[in-house]
């Protein structure tokens, strides 16, 4: 597939929400461009001006212009993907020729990550803005919990970018075990 990317530091994966402010003419492009083909755009990491390899997919949900003129966008992150390639067009629009990626397959809670998934509810409790992106929170999935952990942590791009190379959410609950339960031993 080929796709308009937005280079940003901000990780989403499949299921996760945000808000962007677009102002650069480019991107006023790729929202336009995303808003006619129905399918969206790339939202990509970069590393010293270089793309990163994984991405995700995401489609505009809602959108609004600000009274500063400035255009918000509500996403929805759907899929991830590998990128083949990349170049700039004449406007400094990105695009990219793209593999999908598939999404990790949801995964009932157990006894043994209840404090995961716990952990994630009461953040959302003390976050009530963020929480406000997800209205039907899966805290029951513990795929979906693991990736909501995943997108707020603060990682580096190459921990983010070696998560979404991962077939499943088993190593980043195994991450999160160790993150969490270590915080939960000191208090």
């Amino acid at each position: 597939m080929q796709i308009p990317l937005f280079p940003l530091d901000i990780y989403l994966l499949p299921g996760g929400v945000s808000k962007l402010r677009i102002f650069e003419p480019r991107y006023i492009k790729l929202i336009k461009i995303a808003a006619t083909n129905n399918y969206g755009f790339g939202l990509c990491m970069s590393i010293d001006n270089n793309i990163c390899h994984f991405g995700t997919r995401v489609v505009i949900t809602d959108f609004d212009s600000l009274p500063d003129g400035v255009l918000s966008i509500t996403i929805s992150a759907q899929e991830l993907f590998l990128l083949d390639n990349y170049w700039q067009d004449d406007d400094g629009l990105y695009f990219g020729k793209a593999s999908k990626v598939p999404n990790w397959q949801s995964t009932d809670i157990n006894y043994n990550d209840v404090e995961i998934a716990n952990s994630l509810k009461l953040l959302f409790k003390e976050h009530p803005d963020h929480a406000s992106y997800y209205p039907s929170p899966d805290f029951n999935n513990m795929t979906w919990v693991c990736q909501r952990w995943l997108e707020i942590l603060p990682l580096e791009v190459n921990q983010k970018q070696w998560f979404m190379s991962r077939n499943d959410h088993t190593a980043a609950l195994s991450f999160l075990h160790t993150v969490i339960d270590d915080n939960l031993q000191k208090k």
